[in-house]
Parts: C-alpha cells; structure tokens; sequence
C-alpha cells in the first residue's frame, strides 16, 4: 500500500527517526521494534478496541508494509526501511520543519542563469533542462507552498484569539499583525528571486528561435510554462494577504473604541471634579494637568479654489491623417507581395512533399534554388523552411530532421545552410 493507514505511518515515522538516531545497529531492527512502534500509535483508535486486537492483526499490518515500506531477511530475522519508506518519512519530515528561505531560492536562480548562459548548443540546453531545471522546480513549489502555510496557520492564529480568556486580546493581535507583515516581507523576497526567473525566460524564448529539434523545443516551451504558475500562485497569496489585513486593523478599531470611551470619560469626570473656577471666569486645572493655550490668533487667508469642472483644459486638436493616393498604392503593392510571396512558399512546399513521397529528399537543393530564384534574397527560403518545421505538426508522418553539416554554395560563399533530411515515416 503506497498510503499507509495512520496507526502504521505513524509507526513507520517512528522507526525512521530512531534508524536516523542510530538507535539499531546498521539501521536494523526485529518484529518486536515494529510491535512496539504499533503500541505507541495506539491513540488513533479506541482504547478498548486495541487491547481487544488479536496478535493476527499486527501481523496482517507488517504483511501489508512489506510491499513498500519494509524489508525482511529471513536469515537474520530483522527488517529494514526500503527507499520508498525514507523517501515518504523525509518528505513528511521537510514538509513539517523545514522554513521558508527566498534567499536559498535567489541563489538557485542566479546559479540557473549562469550555467543557463554558458549553454551554447541544443544538446547543452537539454541537458541543462534535465539535469539543473528538473531538480530546481519541486524546491521552488515546495518554497511556495510553505509561504502559504505560513499563512493559513496566522488565519488559524487570528480565529483562536477570539477564543482565549484572561489575555491581553490586542497585544496578541499585534503579534499576528507583526507576523502577516513579516510574510508579505519574505513575499517581497520572493518576488526579487523571481526576477532572476524572468531572465531565465528571456533567455530560454532567444534560444528557442534556433533550435531545430522538436523535442527539445517542446522541452523549453513545458519549462517556461512553470514561471508563469508560479507568478499567479504568488498573486493568490498577494491577494489573501490584502483581504485579512483590512479585516484586522477593523477588528483592532473595534476593539480599542470601547476602552478609548472610558479613559476619556474617566478624564473628564477627573477634570469636572478637581477644576477651581475663578474670577474673570478663570478655570484652574487639577494638579498635574498642564495648562493648554486654548485659542490662538489664527492668520486669515483667502483661498481661491479653481474647479476643474468649471475650468476644463482646452483639448488639443487632433490631426487627422489623410492618407494620400501614392500611399494606399504602396500599401496594396505591400500587401500583395506578400501574398504572392506566401502563394509561392505553398508551391514550393508541395513540390517538396511530393517529391519526398517517393524518397527521402533533402532540403539544401531546394534552399538555394529558391535563392538564386529569388536573386540572392533569403527571405523566400527561409520561410519555406519555417513552414516545413510547422508543417510536422500537422502531418504525423512528416519527419523534417536536421543535422549538423553545414552546407555551403559556390554562388554564395557567406551564406551556409544545417542540412535538413525530409521524409514521410511508413
């Protein structure tokens, strides 16, 4: 069983622990261990009915975690945890105590960038995916996710202060305020490490432009799928953040009226009973209570306020542009060249296909006839290869691969050419 019931997984975290303290000897232990570790789990169901388990039981249990948690040797008669059972019991481990760190994951980007940089050819940019990317991405969700569990447990901090009794509500609330403030900080940082990830984007999206290779340009476009997840999960927790904030400093308003009311009630019955009235109508204050110079001479100024509804800005003019008969004539021109052009890439393609039917063709012919067509132009060209790579996605059994050796034309000594084998798989 990949999930094991509660009584058995916590006894399986049981044994991890004391395997990690180095309690057994080389990591080993017997039945009776297990026995034990099932007695210490026995909280998770009633009492009477564990003492009421027959021994039968315990072993239908260790039976069951044989499959992928336990191993057994029956010479020495002792088991130990297989690689299943520490990978579950460290993923339980890291999930409960492990902390939120942006740092760690500014330093990983930045080490991403650069081994990002130094990738030259496609095969480097594979391997970097596999071997750098791959490792980098469950620590950058598991980050996330632990930001966000910081949160849930200050929600679950606002709601039990409701609860308590004979403790200072406020400075309690303070405190969770304190500490939303420190998760939107570390928010922040996060941010900051995903800058260095847009940069990685960046680059991944200029590397794509010269791949050749279908897979591997499907790998990059899965990659650079990942950043945009994490922004909106990071725009999630922005927006809980700015939803209970608000809800606190009302609670914090609501609270601090009342006790606002009797200490400014309790002042002024203090000042009404410990005032001397004199003559000139001439108050004397308590002891204590310093003198206040009530009223100033106040300056008069005069304000002349200028509405924008009564005074609007004058519009600017708008200048419209005619377009001139010269001008529409280059535009159609324009855009008919640009139809004639893609009508003849579509002929070319055709007879490209047609001809690769009957045997596998390659594409350096083709290149630079269009060249010489197009007289020394390689606009033409370079769009019927495109529309031949795009054309693989819509045939199945298309193949256009492309190796590595450069061709080169007499008639064209500076331009070159990776050949391309066209064919149709059978």
């Amino acid at each position: 069983m990949l999930f094991p019931p509660p009584q058995a997984g916590l006894a399986i975290l049981e044994l991890y622990h004391k395997v990690k303290r180095g309690v057994f000897q080389h990591g080993r232990f017997r039945e009776v261990d297990i026995h034990n570790a099932l007695e210490n789990s026995k909280f998770l169901i009633n009492e009477d009915e564990y003492y009421r388990l027959p021994q039968t039981k315990f072993h239908s249990i260790i039976s069951d975690l044989q499959v992928y948690f336990l191993r057994f040797d029956s010479d020495d008669q002792c088991y130990t945890l297989k690689d299943y059972a520490d990978s579950f019991c460290k993923h339980a481990e890291d999930t409960l105590l492990a902390n939120f760190n942006p740092t760690k994951i500014e330093i990983i980007c930045n080490d991403l960038r650069a081994k990002l940089e130094l990738c030259a050819e496609e095969k480097e940019v594979s391997q970097w995916i596999d071997t750098f990317f791959y490792a980098f991405k469950p620590i950058m969700k598991s980050q996330v996710d632990r930001l966000e569990r910081q949160i849930d447990q200050s929600v679950q901090d606002i709601r039990a202060t409701t609860q308590l009794e004979n403790t200072s509500l406020i400075e309690i609330l303070v405190t969770i305020d304190e500490k939303l403030n420190t998760i939107r900080t570390q928010n922040v940082e996060l941010r900051s490490a995903f800058r260095e990830m847009k940069t990685i984007n960046t680059l991944l999206e200029e590397k794509l432009h010269s791949v050749m290779d279908v897979a591997i340009a499907n790998e990059i476009g899965e990659v650079r799928l990942f950043f945009p997840e994490i922004k909106y999960t990071l725009n999630l927790i922005d927006k809980r953040l700015d939803r209970i904030q608000p809800k606190l400093r009302q609670f914090f308003g609501t609270l601090n009226k009342p006790s606002f009311n009797v200490k400014v009630e309790k002042f002024l019955k203090f000042l009404l009973n410990g005032s001397t009235l004199r003559q000139n109508r001439y108050i004397e204050l308590p002891a204590g209570v310093p003198l206040l110079r009530m009223r100033e001479t106040i300056p008069n100024f005069t304000i002349f306020e200028r509405k924008p509804e009564l005074f609007p800005p004058a519009p600017k003019p708008r200048v419209p542009h005619l377009e001139t008969p010269a001008e529409k004539q280059k535009a159609i021109a324009r855009a008919k060249s640009h139809l004639d052009m893609y009508r003849e890439v579509n002929l070319y393609i055709d007879r490209i296909l047609q001809a690769a039917t009957d045997a596998p063709v390659t594409f350096s012919p083709w290149f630079f006839e269009i060249v010489s067509s197009s007289d020394g132009g390689i606009e033409m060209a370079a769009n019927v290869a495109y529309s031949l790579i795009r054309r693989t996605r819509q045939e199945e059994t298309l193949r256009v691969e492309a190796t590595k050796l450069q061709i080169f034309h007499p008639d064209y000594p500076n331009l070159s050419l990776w050949e391309m084998n066209i064919s149709f798989q059978q």
